[in-house]
């Protein structure tokens, strides 16, 4: 966490925010023939549709829908608990690709293109998972964009506990930085590639 040095959330936001669309604009093109090939391997591997919509809290815990290739079957919210375990039987062949690798997260690319994440930031919560915090937790948390990925997401990812995840977040959000952006951006791509802390 070196990387990482003291500046003030909000100061930085608009830099933040041009940083993610140009990334974005640069990724999206490539992206794009992959994001079709996994959409046509999903609808052959399961009924149901492609992406899977979540509501989750955004900046100032203003609600939005979160956007994620599909990895599970169509009856899982009823069969199962909310957070998955290792070997979840409801998780389709495919999905346990799409998840081994992260590519699920892949349409979270049009989340912050349409501005309700950036690429970095602490994962966007669903509201149950801010019971027991106070309220000036919640408003340093919600002060800026949730991320695709984070420092929690390259510090152990699902190995983590929920309340080393919280302390984790509100301290990326208390000393973010750009530099600490493209730190974490290299993270992710190397816990991805070596499979880190990955349901």
């Amino acid at each position: 966490m070196t990387a990482i040095s003291s500046i003030r959330p909000r100061s930085g936001r608009w830099a933040k925010r041009v940083f993610d669309v140009i990334a974005i604009s640069v990724i999206i093109v490539p992206v794009l023939p992959l994001m079709g090939l996994i959409a046509l391997a999903i609808k052959w591997n399961s009924p149901g549709p492609i992406l899977y919509r979540q509501r989750r809290l955004g900046v100032g815990e203003h609600p939005f829908t979160v956007l994620k290739f599909r990895s599970m079957r169509m009856d899982a919210d009823r069969c199962g608990p909310q957070f998955t375990t290792t070997d979840d039987p409801r998780i389709t062949s495919v999905g346990k690709l799409l998840r081994g690798t992260s590519l699920d997260e892949l349409p979270q690319l049009f989340n912050v293109l349409l501005g309700d994440m950036s690429l970095i930031g602490p994962r966007p919560y669903v509201g149950f998972e801010l019971e027991g915090w106070s309220e000036a937790d919640r408003a340093t948390r919600a002060s800026v964009r949730p991320g695709i990925s984070g420092m929690a997401q390259v510090s152990g990812r699902s190995d983590l506990k929920p309340n080393e995840i919280r302390d984790i977040d509100l301290d990326y959000v208390r000393r973010w930085s750009l530099v600490a952006d493209v730190w974490i951006i290299w993270q992710t791509v190397t816990s991805v590639l070596l499979r880190k802390g990955v349901n």
